[in-house]
């Protein structure tokens, strides 16, 4: 049962990855308190109140489990335990019985078959279910709020936002307005909220107010994807994403990390055009993608291929080992893009992003340099055409152009203007230093990373404002 829902919350737009899995217990205040519901139930079932909730006892158990942060902080002068009175009781009854986990019949709460079922389970195949759940039920049936559909739908979006940024602990409000900024349509239905009874006039505080309990404490709290720091009067209340989340869910960009470009991926593509007797020149061939897909989109990537295609006068097998190579090597470009036009979208440090950046720029370098500087540089020439070609069919900025740089600042930006006149200058340098010398040395090959690392920067500049 436990496979559907995964394949449910994939559509919903929830990624999970496959480390979450492996993990031996799972800190979520509702998987605790729905295995405390279902041992407490045995053969016979639980007698229910005359009301039809749940004893005081099996109430107590589950909320020593199962009460969040939110809710220890009233818990001090609790007396009685009641199940129309403790949210968590309520959440994890709801959860239980909407799973069919148990059932009632004549004043008992009885365990069902699917009820033994789940005891059986993982923690991890455990908490897919009881996730699945609780985003499908309407939370509004804990609280005193108005009917806020677009609360509700914003649970997983919200969740998504949370996910993707840093570990830092923010108000509602603040992610409130991060959300609209990046989904500017729910604006429109935050304007549907009626004012009612609340003291507030501004309708995006009435949202952030149901926020705050609707999802915020009443869900992502008992499923323990948030942590929570309570303000003490005036300070208010304060969220950051779990580490159960950060463990739970990908990125919402999330990307296949392996291919990156990087030193040990180059050498993989190194050994395959050896191996297969590619007639390949992969420095020149990554450069060229790299400038070519800077400007298109991911549904031109067939189109790239084509062209690298025409290249090569073959057919039948070794045909298809042409193309297969091609469109691996056309995938870690665009997924190189990916992962250096996320610095400060995703939960990924930028100290991991800058190492990852000069592994990258290290591994061109490896595949560049030579014994001799004379002809290292004369594999370099090649890289400007590269950049100009581009400009020129996207752009038509024509490089002969005597205000070639200042046209490229009027029309691309200042930024990318002085990158692509530094590129020139640098490269002369490098001319005119490989004609003195007969082997390389350290300010040469500086020279050579920073020309590497200059290129590298106009393509992702091209790249960022292509996606803008």
């Amino acid at each position: 049962m436990y496979k559907d829902m995964i394949e449910n919350l994939q559509k919903t737009g929830i990624k999970i990855k496959k480390d979450f899995f492996s993990l031996e217990e799972i800190d979520a205040p509702l998987l605790k308190g729905v295995n405390v519901l279902l041992e407490s139930i045995d053969l016979k079932g639980s007698k229910l109140t005359p009301k039809g909730f749940l004893p005081t006892k099996i109430v107590k158990s589950i909320m020593d489990v199962a009460a969040s942060v939110s809710e220890r902080r009233y818990m001090g002068s609790q007396k009685r335990f009641l199940e129309e009175e403790n949210i968590s009781a309520g959440f994890a009854r709801v959860v239980a019985q909407g799973l069919k986990l148990v059932k009632v019949q004549k004043g008992k709460l009885l365990l069902t078959k699917k009820g033994n079922e789940f005891l059986t389970l993982t923690p991890s195949e455990q908490y897919i279910l009881l996730l699945y759940m609780a985003l499908g039920i309407n939370i509004g049936y804990f609280d005193r709020h108005q009917e806020a559909v677009c609360v509700q739908n914003s649970s997983v979006v919200m969740l998504q936002l949370l996910r993707d940024k840093d570990r830092n602990f923010r108000s509602v409000e603040v992610y409130a307005a991060l959300l609209l900024d990046a989904y500017p349509m729910i604006d429109d239905a935050i304007d549907q909220l009626e004012l009612l009874d609340y003291i507030e006039k501004d309708k995006f505080d009435i949202f952030v107010s149901i926020a705050e309990t609707r999802l915020f404490e009443r869900l992502f709290l008992p499923l323990g994807l948030v942590d929570m720091k309570v303000g003490k009067y005036p300070d208010v209340d304060k969220f950051a994403k779990s580490e159960l989340l950060d463990t739970f869910m990908l990125e919402k960009n999330a990307i296949n990390k392996e291919l990156v470009l990087s030193k040990k991926l180059t050498k993989n593509f190194q050994e395959e055009i050896r191996k297969n007797r590619l007639e390949i020149d992969l420095f020149e061939t990554t450069m060229y993608l790299f400038a070519q897909l800077s400007c298109v989109e991911a549904s031109f990537k067939s189109s790239v291929q084509d062209t690298l295609m025409k290249k090569h006068l073959v057919i039948g097998t070794q045909k298809s080992i042409y193309e297969d190579f091609y469109k691996k090597l056309i995938d870690s470009v665009f997924t190189t893009f990916e992962e250096f036009s996320q610095l400060d979208t995703v939960g990924e440090s930028r100290d991991d992003l800058v190492d990852k950046y000069k592994n990258m720029t290290d591994a061109l370098f490896n595949l560049v340099n030579t014994t001799k500087p004379f002809n290292t540089v004369q594999n370099l020439h090649i890289l400007p055409a590269f950049i100009f070609d581009i400009l020129k069919l996207h752009y038509g900025l024509d490089n002969l152009s005597k205000e070639y740089i200042l046209e490229c600042s009027n029309t691309l930006g200042e930024e990318i203007a002085m990158d692509i006149g530094q590129l020139m200058l640098i490269l002369d340098k490098l001319e005119k230093d490989a004609k003195k010398l007969k082997k390389n040395k350290p300010n040469f090959m500086q020279g050579v990373k920073e020309f590497l690392q200059t290129y590298m920067m106009i393509v992702l500049e091209l790249k960022a404002s292509t996606v803008l």
